[in-house]
């Protein structure tokens, strides 16, 4: 009789290696996207910091921050605009009442 019992249940070898399988594919994959994000974050870093520097650019601002250290000047004297310089600017902001 027990030739003729039909076996039921798990076949645990089989349970066993796909759950192997499927911890290798997931063990896989974490590594495939740990690498693309490496990888992105590299090129990130390089553009971001190891970029050649744009001289054109801090020639303009070296300009910029000339002008903003000149004294008085005009800036549309047909119109009347005269640049002050910036400490005289809050000076004179705060002595008629902080711009309220």
């Amino acid at each position: 009789m027990a030739a003729a019992e039909k076996k039921s249940g798990f076949n645990t070898f089989a349970v066993a290696a796909s759950a192997l399988a499927a911890l290798a594919l997931v063990w896989v994959l974490a590594l495939f996207l740990q690498g693309g994000f490496r990888a992105a974050r590299a090129i990130e870093y390089e553009r971001k910091v190891l970029a050649p520097v744009d001289y054109e650019l801090l020639i303009y601002r070296e300009g910029q921050q000339a002008r903003l250290a000149e004294g008085y000047r005009w800036i549309d004297r047909e119109v009347g605009v005269v640049g002050v310089p910036i400490e005289r600017a809050i000076e004179l902001v705060v002595e008629r009442g902080g711009g309220r």
